[in-house]
């Protein structure tokens, strides 16, 4: 009975897991370095877990996201949605086509996953993290002790390592001579150079653009959330890996009132001058805006919150104009590892066949999820990539050994 190494107890181990053992003739462990298995997941869609999204496709990733598309297409949403429901799990759709478990709690996904691998005799060993391997003439040998004649390494990025996921495939990796593009915070609020304090709390939906002074990096909306430090929120997150790209100093561009065209936006503020000339610019800004972002634009426009409308001139209101639908902060950083909730970068994919997640330097090793150098969006794409690749892995490894068996069964009957 051929044994099978996961190196990581996270969602694609797990996936890689339970799919090589439901195949049959495997002996199939676990080996998780934190006391328990799959705690990342626990933290996932504010703990309800988004375990996948109904619009998944190449679109949604980033790094090397052409690796990425057979596998995708091969273990496609539904196909994940079948997989769970086989494990009993039920699941509900939401806004922009977040997958949830029908009973809005992260525990339910984690514990269909450890039971059906425990009713699959996947054997879990937590607290042993796995620091050393070696390539032997058959397999690998772990820590100088465990030894597996196949390994799939799924010990994720460098994101979240308070969840175990601390950058040590990397260093495994780099151990069999395999070449790491360098990894990047991804999915991680953004610290502003001079960014007003006074913002935070403040919950707005923008346009979102990133820029530097020679071109647009990539753009996207949503519900942006101001920090003390600089903005967040799922927009926000969603664009943070291009900062760590860019060579050049960046910049992110608000429009606060992307639903109004600049037409109609300065004909509102025109109206506002005529009829109600003595109301408060403050108050003319609160009808647009929230209330803090108001009176921050308007300071940025050099208009006083208290100063009647009716004094403003046309080239102030065009001037405010222009601050509510292109707020601009210049970008210090990204969140770093500990605030981030994905890699960018990772095991190089040319190293890998990208229908099988096999290393091609070698016949028994097979890495997943985000150890590789594929991040997606927020909203469940990441969850899904996990799924998908660990999913894979497992029918890999499986149809290998049916292969040979096969090859072997042939061969006797010559002989």
């Amino acid at each position: 009975m051929q044994k099978v190494a996961v190196v990581g107890g996270g969602a694609s181990g797990f996936a890689a897991a339970i799919t090589v053992a439901r195949a049959g003739g495997f002996s199939v462990t676990v080996y998780e370095r934190l006391q328990k298995p799959l705690k990342k997941l626990l933290a996932t869609g504010n703990g309800r877990c988004n375990l996948t999204n109904l619009h998944a496709d190449v679109s949604h990733y980033r790094g090397d996201a052409a690796f990425a598309e057979n596998t995708l297409a091969r273990f496609p949403v539904q196909s994940t949605l079948s997989f769970f429901r086989s494990m009993g799990l039920c699941t509900k759709t939401e806004e922009e086509g977040r997958v949830y478990p029908l009973s809005g709690q992260a525990a339910s996904v984690r514990d269909v996953l450890l039971e059906e691998a425990r009713r699959l005799s996947v054997r879990i060993v937590t607290d042993c993290e796995i620091t050393k391997v070696r390539a032997q003439k058959r397999g690998f040998l772990l820590n100088d002790t465990y030894a597996c004649d196949v390994l799939v390494l799924c010990a994720g990025g460098s994101a979240a390592p308070q969840h175990g996921t601390d950058g040590g495939a990397f260093r495994l990796l780099g151990q069999l001579g395999l070449r790491i593009i360098p990894p990047a915070p991804a999915l991680t609020a953004l610290v502003c150079k001079r960014f007003p304090k006074n913002l935070k709390g403040v919950r707005c939906d923008c346009a979102v653009t990133l820029r530097t002074q020679k071109e647009t990096l990539a753009a996207c909306s949503g519900e942006v959330q101001f920090t003390e430090y600089g903005l967040s929120g799922i927009p926000i997150f969603s664009l943070s890996r291009y900062v760590s790209e860019s060579a050049q100093p960046v910049f992110v561009h608000l429009n606060c009132v992307p639903t109004v065209s600049r037409g109609a936006l300065l004909d509102f503020l025109r109206a506002a001058v005529r009829k109600t000339p003595q109301k408060s610019a403050e108050l003319l800004a609160e009808g647009l805006v929230p209330h803090a972002l108001g009176k921050a634009l308007l300071l940025q426009s050099g208009i006083r919150k208290d100063e009647p409308v009716g004094m403003l001139t046309e080239a102030r209101l065009e001037r405010f104009a222009d601050i509510l639908q292109d707020f601009c902060a210049e970008v210090d950083h990204p969140r770093g590892f500990d605030f981030a909730q994905v890699t960018a970068g990772g095991a190089d994919c040319a190293a890998f066949c990208a229908d099988t997640m096999r290393a091609k330097r070698y016949e028994s090793l097979y890495v997943c999820g985000e150890a590789l150098n594929v991040d997606g969006d927020c909203g469940g794409f990441n969850l899904q990539w996990a799924w998908s690749s660990g999913r894979a892995a497992g029918e890999a490894i499986a149809a290998r050994q049916k292969a040979k068996k096969e090859e072997d069964t042939c061969c006797e009957s010559r002989n």
